[in-house]
């Protein structure tokens, strides 16, 4: 058997008539791991999930739950390596711009009827409509459609060669039959009686209270050990830490470094650490006269010391960071270090700008009236990021920088940013395993870079995402990632702090529970308890129970995230009758504080595929893949006295054919603002020189877009 990894990077081109790449099924002899069968798992979680569907959750709202409940069509293994799950097998078609899938055919729903390839359709046809706005939809753009081809069989088809297509096409898979018959996916019907495939099936949901979930007897690998997991809401750290020490609650993530330190003494409790999948940075206002050098964006980055907000603030729970690629990614560059702190360089940079005088108050000043200050901004509700705000705020005045900390509501802090109201910024950024910085990096223009806050914009930068995306060689792909990640920290447009740990906090007696690049909960369906060390199913709640009716069934707790589409009025969530399970009278949680990364998704459109034209031939395979051009030179653009005198500002796009010479053999205007603008970046496009791009390893004329910028 021939295994991919996580981002199908194990692709080989080679030199043959037909190439074909088989994942052999060996998932029908997969069994769980010898475990002592029986006992319940309590789980404490301060995030009940909006929806079971997972195609109502926010980016940045975890899914262990949903991945319980629904299989995808394969998954990762504890090495990060791609293996079979619903699919038993597939393979790839010779110019790798189809993948097929053969699905298990001994995997039914929880309502005894077979998983088929139509679910697996219905559901990428689901992810793919804007009307849902799946906020994964984006990893999917590549992929032109998905064919039914028999009854176990389907077929993915793409509109581009690229690294990731076993990535994007691995998707979990809903039950067609039970989803087509409900009003819409924002109805609640399928929350209240939900269809699965998974190791574990729904038996019960009380809103606000606990989700309650029974082993799957009839699961293809066998029924897990676990005989039930209970996953218990608390409105409050207190009230789950609490419940933690006093053997209500087996495991939780959900603690703070603080609240976890002060655990640590427990005997009964076992501390592990896994890898975080997210990042903190502080990102300048690149259109801020004080910013828009990459010398004093590292002035600045230099009075910054990220390590002491990691053992203060994260009490030395995470790592720290140096570019936008994790450090548990493959592509991570591991020569890449931090900037070095070094106040004293930091204050001869400043003196040099002409910031010599300190002031009675400790800040640097070229008058009395013109102190050295920046305004920081970050969101509400994020008690890591104020915490480090405030570092950065003591770090800053020791060079005589005076610092204001400014925050606002997730929705403001996003409209700050986009009209450029900040001069600096911190944001915590989630990251998937997937290596595509396009939306984030790439320059803002048609479908890419919109996640680009800070409206950064380098060709060099573009090109090598372009060839890192195209590329299916790992080794080869590394080598760019790396060159990318070293061109933005030279730049600096961004200041990257640190990476939080994942800690979970387990009751010692849980037996498989260990640190997993995949997550905490990960492997949770090959837990189990030895019965000599099971301590009951402590769900009781701790006020007294009361009579549940109707009206009286409360709302989905809130979410970090920008509510998707999906109606939040309230509805009988429990798989058995209302009138069978008692529900505890709770206080109302405070609403958590929304994830400014949701609203950037939910509010950003994922255009659909653009389909390969029928009558267009199909591209040649390549032995090498094919690479972009890199510029050597840009041709500088005059800013017309005529525009700049009528406040003409903006970028214009320049497409250039670049040949293999290097040279540009022609250009057009791709966007333009006028005012003579649009010609001075057409003749200054011409002046450009490159190093050529490839074509199975030839120089060959290939396209490169040039932005221009004129303020």
């Amino acid at each position: 058997m021939k295994r991919f990894s996580q981002f199908g990077a194990r692709f080989f081109l080679v030199m043959a008539a037909v190439l074909l790449i088989v994942m052999a099924g060996c998932s029908k002899r997969e069994k769980y791991p010898l475990g002592e069968a029986g006992g319940t798992l309590t789980i404490g979680s301060l995030n009940e999930p909006l929806s079971l569907n997972p195609l109502l959750l926010s980016f940045t709202a975890p899914s262990d739950i949903q991945e319980k409940l629904f299989l995808s069509l394969h998954r990762f293994d504890k090495s990060m390596n791609i293996v079979p799950e619903l699919a038993e097998s597939w393979k790839f078609s010779e110019d790798f711009r189809e993948v097929t899938y053969h699905l298990r055919q001994d995997v039914k729903w929880s309502d005894g009827q077979q998983v088929t390839a139509e679910d697996v359709k219905y559901t990428f046809d689901l992810m793919t409509d804007p009307k849902v706005n799946y906020s994964r939809a984006g990893y999917l753009q590549f992929v032109e459609k998905v064919e039914v081809i028999g009854t176990y069989t389907v077929r993915f088809k793409f509109n581009r060669l690229y690294s990731d297509e076993l990535f994007d096409t691995g998707i979990i898979v809903l039950p067609k039959h039970s989803l087509e018959t409900q009003a819409s996916l924002a109805s609640g019907e399928f929350d209240a009686n939900p269809v699965t495939d998974g190791p574990y099936k729904v038996e019960q949901w009380i809103r606000g209270d606990r989700l309650v979930l029974a082993a799957n007897p009839e699961f293809y690998k066998g029924k897990p050990a676990l005989e039930q997991i209970v996953i218990r809401f608390f409105g409050d750290e207190a009230a789950l830490a609490a419940a933690l020490q006093n053997g209500e609650v087996d495991m939780t993530e959900d603690l703070s470094p603080q609240t976890i330190l002060k655990l640590q003494g427990d005997p009964n409790l076992v501390t592990i650490d896994y890898p975080g999948r997210s990042y903190t940075y502080l990102g300048w206002n690149l259109k801020s006269p004080m910013f828009a050098s990459a010398e004093m964006r590292k002035a600045f980055a230099m009075a910054i010391d990220p390590s002491e907000m990691i053992q203060n603030v994260l009490l030395g729970k995470g790592q720290a960071a140096s570019g936008p690629i994790l450090p548990s990614s493959w592509a991570y560059d591991e020569n890449l270090k931090p900037m070095p702190y070094d106040p004293e360089m930091v204050k001869t940079a400043l003196s040099d700008l002409g910031w010599k005088t300190m002031n009675r108050d400790g800040f640097l000043a070229k008058n009395p009236r013109q102190v050295l200050q920046i305004n920081l901004l970050l969101a509400q509700g994020q008690p890591v990021l104020e915490a480090s705000a405030a570092i950065i705020q003591k770090q800053l005045k020791a060079v005589g920088v005076k610092v204001n900390i400014q925050s606002a509501d997730a929705r403001t802090f996003i409209q700050k940013i986009r009209t450029g109201a900040y001069d600096v910024m911190m944001f915590s950024w989630k990251n998937d395993q997937k290596v595509d910085p396009t939306a984030v990096w790439h320059t803002r223009i048609e479908s890419k870079g919109k996640f680009n806050l800070l409206d950064y914009s380098n060709p060099q930068v573009d090109s090598l995402i372009e060839q890192g995306l195209g590329t299916l060689s790992r080794r080869k792909a590394k080598d760019i990632w790396v060159r990318f990640q070293q061109v933005v920290f030279q730049e600096q447009p961004t200041t990257y702090l640190f990476v939080p740990n994942a800690v979970a906090m387990v009751y010692k007696g849980v037996k498989g529970a260990e640190s997993d690049a995949r997550g905490p909960l990960a492997s949770l369906d090959e837990w189990w308890i030895p019965s000599a060390e099971r301590r009951g199913a402590q769900i009781a709640s701790v006020t007294p129970p009361a009579p549940e009716t109707p009206s009286s069934v409360a709302a989905p707790a809130p979410e970090t995230k920008t509510p998707a589409p999906v109606n939040n009025k309230p509805v009988p969530a429990t798989a058995k009758p209302a009138a069978e399970t008692p529900k505890p009278v709770a206080s109302k949680p405070t609403p958590k504080a929304v994830n400014p990364q949701d609203i950037l998704v939910a509010e950003t459109p994922t255009p659909a595929p653009t389909p390969t034209p029928a009558v267009a031939a199909p591209e040649p395979v390549a032995e090498i893949p094919p690479t972009d051009p890199e510029p050597t030179n840009i041709g500088k653009a005059e800013y017309p006295d005529l525009a700049r005198k009528a406040g003409i500002t903006g970028r214009v796009f320049v497409k250039v054919m670049v040949g293999p010479d290097g040279k540009v053999k022609s250009a057009e205007v791709l966007r333009g603002i006028g005012g003579g603008c649009d010609e001075a970046a057409l003749e200054a496009s011409k002046k450009s020189n490159f190093k050529p791009g490839t074509v199975n390893g030839q120089p060959a004329e290939r396209p490169f877009t040039i932005p221009y910028s004129f303020r």
